[in-house]
């Protein structure tokens, strides 16, 4: 359990640069829908890490962009099918679109539930009628490799975890790493798709990366301090899942018995606990 110390519930959004050409951007409070994204510049062209959700969001980022560089966008990398990562495809048609073969699979299968969207994020209704689904152009499956004039920026794909399809961003020179939803600081890690095991092994295989900051899919920029306290978190609910679930106990009645601790406990987006124990649930009984 980390040291007990207060969690902040915003901190500082918008672009912030990490390195020279090389920026997250961030959007200050993590919530269900509000993640972030990230622009690499090469030479003569830049890449987008993920377009954000609705399109107010997608034109802040884009009115960011283009105060930060005249660069046109050639590349955006899709980290995962979530909405919230891809909905502002459309608004990046002159880019190469690229993501996990899995990814582009998942967000077809997916489509754009709208009643569901509306249902989990209903201040966003009226603007999710206005997306349309832009699937990838482009799609890898181990691991691919692109050259922004001398910088290199390393799409990987280390199993299953928080999708079936999570590509990590990595720049191996600068030791940054755009994270996607495989990390969540301060905020709850959100588990529709997950499978938790393989999260926490894809963690695991992070952590012996040669990375010194990382940017989340919701939450501030961190570093592995941050992502592990997010692995333990994972750790601890299946450990309190996993006795749960060999006493017999539902999954309803299990997730309101786990307790966190103080620490955890301030986290933002707590009701995500139930459908994270349902997940582990799903995977101890052999259907995921």
């Amino acid at each position: 359990m980390p040291a007990r110390r207060k969690v902040p519930r915003r901190w500082p959004s918008g672009l912030q640069e990490l390195a020279p050409g090389v920026f997250a951007y961030i959007q200050g409070s993590g919530a269900t829908g509000v993640s972030n994204a990230g622009l690499i510049l090469g030479d003569d062209a830049a890449l987008a890490v993920d377009s954000l959700m609705i399109p107010r969001m997608t034109r802040a980022f884009r009115r960011a962009i283009r105060r930060a560089t005249k660069t046109p966008v050639r590349y955006l990398v899709n980290t995962h099918f979530h909405i919230d990562h891809i909905g502002g495809n459309q608004f990046f048609r002159d880019a190469a679109i690229i993501s996990h073969a899995n990814c582009r699979r998942e967000m077809l299968e997916f489509g754009l539930p709208l009643n569901w969207l509306e249902r989990l994020m209903p201040r966003y209704a009226n603007d999710f009628r206005q997306l349309e689904l832009v699937p990838p152009t482009v799609t890898y499956e181990d691991r691919m490799v692109l050259h922004l004039g001398d910088r290199e920026v390393h799409l990987l794909y280390l199993g299953r975890g928080h999708t079936q399809g999570d590509t990590l961003v990595y720049l191996p020179k600068e030791k940054i790493l755009f994270a996607g939803d495989i990390a969540f600081f301060y905020v709850v890690p959100g588990p529709f798709h997950a499978h938790v095991s393989g999260w926490i092994r894809v963690v695991d295989r992070v952590q012996d990366m040669d990375v010194e900051v990382i940017v989340p899919g919701h939450g501030p920029v961190g570093d592995k301090r941050l992502l592990g306290e997010m692995r333990d978190y994972l750790a601890i609910v299946r450990r309190q899942a996993r006795r749960y679930f060999n006493e017999g106990v539902p999954a309803e009645e299990a997730a309101r018995q786990i307790k966190m601790g103080g620490y955890y406990e301030q986290w933002a987006e707590p009701s995500r606990l139930p459908i994270l124990v349902e997940r582990l649930y799903m995977e101890m009984r052999g259907e995921l």
